[in-house]
């Protein structure tokens, strides 16, 4: 299992450095796929909770420290101060990503047993809930460090496009984690990911 937590820890690491290079859809409202928790909530169901609770405060504070200088999710930020919504510098305290996070992979690990036997079809789903409630949760505490609650129409076209791209990779990025957990000898029972025999009946 030593071997798995930590090509997952790199693997993690990989995903803040792709992060930065891909790009916003600008007819999507400027969404674009958000690898990093992408490949959180992939590790979250596929570990034990207490290792899911230690991914959740790593990835939260490497996130907390590569984007604290302005707002913990710039892109959410910049659509919402674009529109007027918030004023720069608002964004949520360091260490509440960890929060969240940590609020966000115990959500997901309720659904490990299911994963566990093969059922793949509600963690994607939940995958793009998981983005989603990441970002509006962020955004809800920033209106309610500002005061005031605005939520502007652009905002959450932003928020949903972008937990829907995030979905969409999610398969492949579960695939990529079993073919990791292959190699180093860990069980996970990614069945549902597997080629299917199907039957036609007589």
């Amino acid at each position: 299992m030593m071997i798995f937590v930590l090509l997952l820890f790199i693997l993690s690491g990989f995903g803040f450095v792709v992060q930065d290079f891909i790009p916003s859809i600008d007819w999507a409202w400027h969404a674009r796929i958000f690898i990093v928790p992408v490949i959180f909530f992939a590790c979250a169901i596929s570990l034990p909770y207490p290792v899911m609770l230690l991914f959740a405060f790593a990835t939260g504070f490497v996130w907390d420290a590569l984007n604290h200088v302005s707002l913990q999710f710039p892109d959410v930020a910049r659509v919402a101060i674009e529109v007027g919504a918030v004023p720069p510098g608002a964004g949520a305290p360091f260490g509440f990503t960890i929060f969240l996070y940590g609020l966000l992979g115990s959500l997901m690990h309720g659904i490990r047993p299911l994963f566990r036997r093969g059922r793949w079809e509600l963690p994607v789903l939940m995958t793009g809930a998981g983005t989603f409630l990441l970002l509006t949760l962020d955004y809800v505490f920033i209106n309610f460090r500002r005061g005031g609650f605005h939520f502007p129409l652009e905002v959450w076209h932003h928020i949903g496009a972008t937990a829907v791209l995030s979905m969409i990779v999610a398969p492949f990025v579960f695939l990529l984690i079993n073919w990791l957990a292959k190699i180093s000898g860990y069980s996970i029972r990614y069945e549902g990911l597997s080629r299917r025999r199907w039957s036609l009946p007589k």
